[in-house]
């Protein structure tokens, strides 16, 4: 399946990724700004939890969105799947900007928000892992765990731009007032990545046959007979990728201003640094890739995480500026780590003819069951315990999960690539 993609392709895949992220960051960035809004009649910290609480309501509704892309791109073909998700996202992008506030419509605003959330993750379950698996997949093996994190490099670039969007905002004193053009900018950037995809390009996965519903769920029950353990592995290992990002860039902008004399607008101020060193670093792990296994490089980074964990969330209460920029540089680099190969190491454990559906899918749940729970959770342990430290368990239990999958599934890997699954290629 591999094929030189035209420049105007890849850019287009780079183009998707970049707004998708854009958009997840941009609400969790707004949350501390949009509580208010949406729940003005709780205390902040609650009014922040309910917030964040709409973050991970996509579990109900990513995986089906997952399972219908998966299997237009598994079954038909990838660029069909991608286009139609990218359209999609795009116009409950744009419909998710022009929501009302409380203030407006009263107690319909939060529900208004909730269900623009979860249509905007059905059609976004399909762009990601797919924009990923389709570039994977038309590139030279020894080049494919620098295009995983040269991708992984452009969920960075969409997350920088929403921060540098909204600081730009705040020290304009816009957000509150003009917070849905941020998200009608995103809408308009997924449409010119729609029409860079127009380009022709052969896709082996392409079938002449009539789309039935039913088959979406007959299939994917094949699929999920064949690959229990990849499933969980990915569902584990995509949930604490998810959790690295959160911690640093979401939950810590919450914790930190209610545990240390540092504000909120100086904790998206220091985002917006943080997310430049998290891109430079995917490019140093990028290198790194060329001499280790995407298995040793995520294993490393799950074990780092397990032993700085408890100290690191100790030193939040009270932290000084230099401490903060301190830990997130810790956060950072073990999250880059872990995340850097992973559309390399996925790759590797499902066979193309079922992979988008199989790794979209497993994506899907780990990211809003496990992934995007990290900023609630964390805060409700903080909330029940009183202690920073209590708030470190959620992210002890992920890297511990993921590590002894990763490390479960080297043998996996390791007989996918000699023998390409010629098993599961013959029940297929």
């Amino acid at each position: 399946m591999e094929q030189q993609l035209p420049m105007k392709m890849r850019w287009s895949m780079l183009l998707g990724n970049i707004f998708e992220h854009y958009d997840t960051a941009l609400y969790g960035l707004l949350s501390p700004f949009l509580a208010p809004l949406f729940f003005p009649f709780h205390d902040k910290l609650t009014a922040l939890l309910l917030t964040y609480a709409i973050i991970p309501l996509s579990i109900f509704i990513r995986p089906l969105g997952a399972l219908v892309f998966g299997y237009i791109g598994d079954r038909y073909s990838r660029k069909k799947a991608l286009r139609m998700s990218l359209i999609g996202t795009a116009v409950t992008t744009a419909a998710f900007g022009l929501i009302p506030t409380y203030a407006h419509v009263g107690v319909l605003a939060p529900v208004l928000l909730s269900l623009g959330r979860l249509c905007q993750s059905f059609f976004a379950a399909g762009e990601v892992v797919g924009g990923a698996i389709f570039l994977i997949e038309n590139t030279s093996e020894k080049q494919k765990n620098r295009i995983s994190s040269l991708f992984g490099s452009t969920t960075i670039v969409g997350i920088l731009l929403a921060s540098i969007a909204v600081s730009a905002f705040y020290q304009l004193e816009l957000i509150e007032q003009y917070w849905r053009a941020l998200f009608l900018l995103g809408a308009f950037t997924a449409v010119i990545s729609f029409f860079l995809r127009q380009c022709p390009l052969s896709d082996s996965t392409e079938h002449p046959t009539s789309f039935q519903f039913s088959e979406v769920f007959k299939q994917s029950l094949k699929d999920f007979r064949l690959f229990q353990k990849p499933i969980v592995a990915i569902i584990f290992a995509s949930g604490f990728s998810y959790a690295c990002y959160a911690i640093p860039f979401v939950m810590m902008n919450g914790l930190l201003p209610m545990v240390s004399a540092l504000s909120k607008a100086e904790m998206i101020y220091f985002n917006t640094i943080f997310l430049g060193v998290d891109l430079v670093l995917l490019l140093v792990f990028a290198r790194l890739a060329n001499f280790f296994t995407p298995e040793k490089i995520m294993l490393s980074a799950a074990i780092a995480a397990i032993v700085t964990a408890a100290p690191l969330f100790w030193l939040m209460q009270g932290a000084s500026y230099p401490l903060m920029l301190m830990i997130r540089l810790v956060f950072v680099v073990i999250g880059v780590g872990f995340s850097a190969p992973f559309y390399a190491w996925v790759e590797n454990l499902v066979p193309a003819s079922h992979r988008y559906t199989v790794v979209s899918f497993s994506y899907a749940i780990g990211s809003q069951l496990f992934g995007s729970a990290t900023s609630m959770i964390s805060l409700w342990l903080f909330q029940q315990s009183n202690s920073t430290v209590t708030a470190a368990l959620y992210w002890i239990f992920l890297a511990s999960v993921s590590g002894y999958f990763i490390h479960s599934m080297r043998n996996a890997t390791s007989q996918h690539k000699k023998t390409g699954y010629a098993r599961s290629q013959a029940a297929g």
